[in-house]
């Protein structure tokens, strides 16, 4: 038996290497994952003596999951972990796999932020989350957050970490809380270094009628955000049973399924359609209202992206609140 190809130590999901063995016999396949065995399976060769697995990358990414950022920053303990490979018994290898539910041309070796984009526009008041493994500044575990002013000075400051873990980390990097860590006001842009990578964050201070957030998962089940600023409006809707009591029709079970429609403004740059991209296809998402975050379901999507850098159409797309209960929750008081 020779195992002619295997993953390699450090892995995506989406882009994980399969294993290829050559036998000329039945081997035992299994995987270990939290100190538990997660698979175990009988592989027979093929007619060229070779056995190969398939979707393995895709069977860690059952045991692998992003959660949403909590106060400053959020250790993502379950979004990427070691996965260990044994054959007929023996231990093989074990892999260091991290979550990505599409290929992704990111080297797991050095992956920086966990993201589709290196820059983005964002809002006075607006949630922006930055993932990725942290910087190491004198033993402690964080992020390097430069801020740029207009005319021409910058600053760098270093936000450590809630604990030491070598794993991923979710940062808290609205424009607000990265503000309050200069003395200097109006900031220009700013960016958020991790271990690997970078993300520039660009304010934009034009004053919008409707300015609504959105939260999501990206492709790496990582928390990202979007702002859309070209308004929103809703399509009332019921999904009520009805019968007779007494000769008299009544609604029973109200059940209110409002639909929401948002526009996204303005589109600045070719990668942002990246961002809509990810929220329009997550698994989940939100919106921020009155500080609060309610989750919701996409509907439908007008997506329309032109790659000639000069025509940047807005996206548009509908959604429904995730807990009917909650529709009576979005709107301005």
């Amino acid at each position: 038996m020779n195992v002619i190809q295997r993953p390699k130590p450090r892995e995506f999901c989406a882009t994980m290497r399969e294993y290829i063995i050559d036998t000329d016999s039945t081997i035992t396949f299994s995987v270990r994952y939290g100190g538990k065995t997660v698979l175990e399976e009988e592989y027979s060769p093929d007619a060229d003596f070779k056995v190969r697995t398939r979707g393995l990358g895709k069977f860690c990414e059952l045991a692998l999951w992003g959660v949403w950022c909590a106060g400053e920053n959020t250790t993502q303990t379950d979004a990427a972990g070691d996965f260990t490979f044994l054959i007929n018994g023996v231990e093989d290898m074990t892999c260091f796999v991290m979550f990505s539910r599409l290929v992704t041309r990111k080297d797991a070796e050095a992956p920086g932020c966990l993201s589709e984009v290196n820059r983005k526009v964002t809002y006075p008041g607006a949630k922006e989350y930055v993932s990725g493994f942290p910087v190491d500044a004198s033993g402690k575990k964080g992020m390097n957050v430069t801020a740029y002013w207009d005319d021409g000075t910058e600053e760098t400051r270093f936000v450590a970490a809630g604990s030491n873990d070598d794993g991923v980390y979710t940062f808290d990097t609205s424009p607000d809380v990265v503000s309050s860590l200069f003395e200097k006001p109006d900031i220009l842009q700013y960016k958020v270094e991790v271990s690997g990578g970078s993300l520039l964050f660009v304010i934009d201070r034009t004053r919008y009628a409707e300015a609504w957030c959105f939260r999501f998962k990206n492709v790496y089940d990582m928390p990202e955000t979007l702002t859309a600023t070209g308004g929103l409006k809703m399509a009332g809707n019921n999904e009520s049973d009805m019968a007779a009591m007494y000769g008299v029709d009544r609604k029973f079970g109200v059940k209110v399924t409002d639909e929401y429609t948002v526009n996204s403004g303005r589109i600045f740059f070719q990668s942002d359609y990246k961002l809509w991209h990810n929220l329009l296809n997550c698994q989940e998402a939100g919106i921020l209202v009155n500080n609060e975050w309610l989750p919701i379901v996409v509907t439908k999507q007008k997506f329309e992206r032109e790659f000639r850098k000069s025509v940047l159409k807005t996206v548009e797309f509908s959604f429904r609140l995730a807990d009917p209960e909650q529709n009576n929750l979005i709107g301005y008081d």
